[in-house]
């Protein structure tokens, strides 16, 4: 009889530990929102009062080794989201700056921009700051 009111208890200390320890990650996961939101869902249209790419541009501050410097410096970052007629990135068609300027520096080339949502499609985040 004891033995079988210890088994009991043991038992019901595992489904009981068990049974919290469920509540716990579920109600930690759900609070888990996700973080991808399609960027062009909120594209602002520029109507000429500015570049596009800066308006819808995720800015951040990073912190980059400056050669001319010698040291690390503040460094702002322009990450925003390329959309392309074709759907295919512009990095693979050897342009690397938003206002056209390829690979290497001096050349021109085709960003294949087009409108989000209407004839463009999200290729990622691509443009850095335009090169000055």
């Amino acid at each position: 009889m004891k033995i079988s009111n210890k088994i009991k208890r043991f038992i019901s200390c595992i489904l009981t530990a068990g049974m919290v320890m469920s509540l716990v990650l579920t109600v930690s996961m759900a609070a888990q929102s996700t973080t991808y939101v399609d960027p062009a869902d909120k594209w602002i249209e520029a109507n000429n009062r500015t570049n596009e790419f800066d308006i819808n541009a995720t800015v951040t501050t990073e912190t980059v080794y400056c050669p001319n410097c010698d040291m690390e410096t503040s460094h702002l970052t322009y990450r925003v989201p390329e959309y392309t007629k074709s759907g295919e990135t512009a990095l693979n068609r050897g342009v690397e700056y938003s206002d056209g300027t390829m690979l290497d520096g001096v050349n021109k080339g085709n960003v294949d921009g087009g409108t989000p949502g209407i004839d463009a499609y999200y290729t990622g985040y691509h443009w850095s700051a335009t090169r000055s």
